[in-house]
């Protein structure tokens, strides 16, 4: 979601969109370009593809001016790798072109020169890159590339260096996929965003389903919560990083929140009893045009529609959207949002939003199913 804070100061219109069905605008969507990635990390399956179907320049150009004359104000692009596709920047100048704010993911590796010249000089907004290691030993065993973290690591310098020269350009956020190898090493990768000039870090405990093979156990997350996230707070402090509590505790500080973060339910029974509002506001797009909610939900859902065969005006207004919207106002979420942790913070600051809103208007038909799930 984007620019939550304006809905939440403005509530009327989302919560009209919850009692008609009818969201009156799709304020972000997210472009997955591709699967195919040039490296081979340890938590996911992308780098396996060798062909893909995906939709052409001119195909994504289409999309992106649908995109705008929904009202979208903000794109981000990400892969697999996205700069394995030689048409990326040019579909990102062509969405600034549009008056659309771009942010984009990307492990950096491909990041020439010539390449952060344009991104800087097409003024996008943001870039994430993930570090899962300070040191090129531990961050290439997760990545599955000897010198991966050599390559990420000199591209986000000069493109950082480059932003600071022109005044201009991307804010540099790294992620870092919180791993049973890794997970006592983020006190030192936030020591080394703070001396690359990194905006912030964000951690991100690995999505991982079934049987444990990376993520953490309950005894992990506690040790993580005494010993490790105490010093995460103070270099936060330090070096002027958000200490939001998600950021600095992300598996939870309660024995229930440890508990269902142990089995990768990162969530911890957020949408159990209120939904996640994404769906008002924002869509997924994969490689080949399916449309689906968001990325958790990618290829785990019936898709939404293709969006090289129909508007997107249909898709994120159509029949099969609203039946979404129905399930997830009944207490009916998609399996995927247990194991989500992407949204939890606007959501909070949504709902309580409109908990005071309906306050006003006790007449509310969301506020009967507020009280449902209350």
């Amino acid at each position: 979601m984007y620019r939550v804070q304006e809905v939440a100061e403005a509530p009327g219109p989302l919560l009209q969109a919850l009692q008609n069905g009818l969201p009156p605008q799709l304020r972000c969507a997210k472009i997955k370009l591709t699967s195919r990635c040039n490296l081979r990390c340890q938590m996911c399956r992308y780098w396996r593809t060798r062909d893909e179907t995906s939709l052409s320049t001119d195909q994504w150009r289409a999309v992106l001016d649908q995109l705008r004359a929904l009202d979208c104000l903000k794109v981000h692009f990400s892969g697999g790798e996205v700069f394995l596709r030689a048409d990326f920047l040019d579909l990102v100048e062509h969405a600034r072109g549009l008056g659309m704010k771009v942010t984009l993911t990307t492990n950096a590796t491909l990041l020439t020169p010539e390449r952060i010249h344009r991104l800087v000089r097409a003024r996008v907004s943001g870039l994430s890159s993930s570090l899962d290691g300070p040191r090129a030993r531990i961050h290439d065993a997760v990545r599955g590339v000897p010198g991966s973290f050599r390559r990420t690591v000199r591209a986000l310098r000069r493109l950082i260096e480059e932003t600071r020269r022109r005044a201009q350009g991307p804010r540099v956020r790294l992620n870092f996929v919180l791993m049973q190898q890794n997970y006592r090493h983020l006190p030192a990768v936030l020591e080394l965003a703070a001396a690359l000039g990194a905006a912030e870090v964000n951690p991100m405990p690995v999505d991982e389903k079934g049987e444990r093979r990376n993520r953490l156990s309950r005894s992990q997350i506690r040790r993580y919560n005494e010993e490790i996230a105490p010093r995460v707070l103070e270099l936060r402090l330090r070096h002027g990083f958000s200490t939001a509590g998600g950021l600095v505790y992300p598996f939870g500080v309660t024995e229930q929140e440890i508990r269902l973060s142990a089995r990768g339910l990162y969530a911890r029974g957020a949408y159990q009893d209120r939904p996640c509002l994404a769906p008002w506001m924002h869509l997924f797009l994969a490689w080949d045009g399916e449309a689906y909610l968001c990325c958790m939900t990618n290829q785990r859902m019936a898709s939404l529609g293709n969006a090289a065969r129909r508007p997107l005006e249909e898709i994120f207004l159509g029949a099969k959207m609203q039946e979404v919207r129905r399930d997830f106002l009944q207490g009916r979420p998609h399996s995927a949002c247990a194991r989500c942790d992407m949204f939890l913070a606007e959501n909070r600051l949504l709902h309580q939003a409109l908990g005071a809103s309906i306050a006003k208007h006790p007449d509310s038909r969301f506020l009967r199913t507020e009280r449902q799930h209350a």
